[in-house]
């Protein structure tokens, strides 16, 4: 069974029965929902439920308690106590409840819902995305597998990707690799990258994307502009090439943050001009979120700190409401990256180094990042460089 949540009135609905809960009820609530069958301790619930506050821990025994009153009509929902560790939300299935969904079996209904998919995922409307993956029973589709695994990937649900039996681990290391950008300085993310680009670990659509998109970045983040100019005139080319209409903008904006690393003042307004008019009527929130924080590097090249804070504030905000955590952490990792790059000191670093430190505690880098990048170099030193990958 799903749930639906109304952050407006605090209401959530299963089927045709709604309960209006209290801020915090409805927080804890959607927050256990999103990590149901996981178990938290009332110090993990704290830190994700009650940030920059500092209630006790019978605060969250006192929260639970009453969701446990105003929930128990409805049988399937179990919020349990694990004994010595916290709680978990539990959700039985109640397949006899309602009669099959005829939907399933109708291959132009299931086409729809799966376009709408790819239209979200290209919009980076993660949310949307989230909310078709809780109605598969109500729609009666079943979401690609591609997708369950890539809703685990926007949401940043680092525990799951490392730790998951679900999938096998090459399935799952590309993603994680794009994790490893903004857990670990850019000359190792750099090795890391170019040591999977020379093996045979990632599929051939992975390599080529790891190549013409993800490694440009960290071309100019080490330094190497020339290098960083040279891989996106290929990049260009395979676009071309290739048709891949999808990534002109994504491609456009490692463009515009190359030319903030290593290019002229006149190079830099060329880009932004394009970017300007690429996203003037698109609906594409990751990339207007990215482009906004960029807006605020600039200012921050020019000396100019009062107007750069709220552009990356801003920018920082749509990159988390468009439910990408990758490009979220990523940006705020960025700032400090281009700050330390441009010795900016002060209130301002100290802000962003606090911004950074409370993201990455919320997708549990803390607790993950070493894991992945250890478990990254590990799994990539079996495979031997590779002599006969396909031209990309």
């Amino acid at each position: 069974m799903s749930l639906q949540f109304d952050e407006g009135t605090y209401t959530v609905t299963r089927r045709t029965d709604s309960i209006r809960l209290l801020a915090k009820e409805f927080a804890l609530l959607y927050f256990l929902y999103e990590n149901k069958e996981k178990a938290f301790t009332r110090s993990q619930l704290l830190d994700r439920v009650w940030p920059l506050e500092y209630p006790v821990e019978r605060t969250v025994d006192d929260h639970v308690y009453r969701l446990r009153k105003k929930l128990k009509r409805w049988e399937e929902i179990s919020l349990d106590t694990v004994r010595g560790y916290g709680y978990r939300l539990t959700i039985q299935a109640n397949r006899t409840a309602l009669p099959s969904n005829p939907s399933t079996q109708d291959l132009e209904m299931r086409e729809v819902i799966h376009g709408l998919f790819r239209k979200y995922h290209l919009f980076g409307q993660g949310r949307s995305m989230l909310t078709l993956i809780h109605q598969q029973d109500a729609l009666g589709i079943q979401i690609d597998s591609f997708y369950q695994l890539y809703i685990r990937f926007i949401q940043g649900d680092l525990e799951w990707l490392i730790t998951t039996k679900e999938i096998p681990f090459e399935e799952r290391v590309y993603w994680l690799l794009i994790f490893v950008h903004a857990l670990i300085e850019p000359e190792e993310s750099l090795q890391l990258y170019e040591r999977a680009l020379g093996s045979s670990a990632l599929s051939t659509d992975q390599l080529r994307e790891l190549r013409i998109l993800n490694i440009v970045e960290v071309y100019a983040e080490v330094g190497q502009y020339r290098r960083a100019k040279a891989q996106l005139a290929e990049t260009y080319h395979v676009i071309e090439t290739d048709n891949l209409v999808n990534f002109k903008l994504p491609v456009a904006l490692s463009e515009l943050y190359v030319e903030l690393w290593g290019g002229s003042g006149e190079r830099v307004e060329q880009q932004m001009s394009t970017l300007r008019s690429g996203l003037k009527d698109a609906p594409y929130l990751r990339e207007i979120g990215r482009f906004q924080v960029m807006e605020g590097l600039w200012l921050l090249r020019q000396g100019r700190i009062r107007e750069a804070e709220p552009r990356i504030d801003d920018g920082l905000d749509v990159l988390k409401m468009s439910l990408n955590a990758p490009l979220y952490i990523n940006s705020a990792h960025q700032v400090l990256l281009f700050m330390a790059h441009h010795r900016i000191q002060g209130r301002l670093l100290h802000k962003y180094r606090q911004v950074y430190t409370e993201i990455a505690k919320e997708f549990g880098v803390p607790e993950y990042g070493k894991q992945i990048t250890d478990e990254i170099r590990a799994f990539l030193s079996m495979f031997p460089p590779a002599s006969d990958l396909p031209l990309i």
